[in-house]
């Protein structure tokens, strides 16, 4: 059998060191092979769910009316992993079923998730004054809004996608395009 040599901090040598009794060639050899065997497989093991989503008028990062949908991102492994980027395309649903592309938006920040652990992402939709005033009458009650999010993962061939689902209440929305459409008003008059 073929040898290999790791090295490791002076501190975590010392407490190898009192734990004589422990075969450290053997945790090794287990710890490489279990993060070959999940390297093999192509697409990362995690997994989104929704842990919030808002939307608001003014959001002083994107200087626009925002979805914003914060997310939660499982890693399923038993090692650790860098998220690269999270790129995501949302669309609202009527009632009678129709589809409404929201648009496009991402998080491009890295991040490192530890091994069966959970890491977060927050993803903004901006709302132009154009798309306002296209959806404004559009909605009469509560919708729905689905958010395909296709997720990056470093030494992985293949993304990982998965689409989450949220509902934007009929009273927030109509807020929302008050606000919006009085604050433009506003803007304009004093033009």
């Amino acid at each position: 059998m073929p040898n290999v040599t790791i090295s490791v901090p002076e501190g975590l040598k010392t407490e190898m060191d009192a734990l004589s009794e422990v075969n450290w060639s053997e945790i090794c050899r287990n710890a490489i092979s279990k993060y070959v065997e999940q390297r093999k497989n192509p697409t990362p093991n995690i997994e989104l769910d929704l842990r919030n989503s808002r939307i608001i008028h003014y959001n002083f990062d994107t200087g626009y009316p925002t979805l914003s949908i914060d997310l939660r991102i499982h890693n399923k492994m038993s090692s650790e992993i860098t998220v690269d980027r999270v790129l995501s395309k949302a669309r609202f649903f009527t009632e009678d079923r129709r589809v409404l592309a929201l648009g496009s938006a991402n998080d491009l920040r890295r991040r490192r998730i530890g091994s069966n652990s959970v890491g977060g992402a927050t993803i903004h939709f901006v709302f132009l004054r154009e798309k306002i005033i296209e959806l404004r009458d559009i909605f009469k009650s509560t919708f729905e809004c689905h958010v395909s999010c296709t997720v990056f993962v470093d030494g992985f061939k293949n993304e990982y996608n998965q689409e989450v689902k949220t509902v934007i209440p009929i009273d927030r929305w109509s807020e929302v395009v008050k606000k919006v459409l009085k604050t433009n008003k506003a803007t304009q008059v004093d033009r």
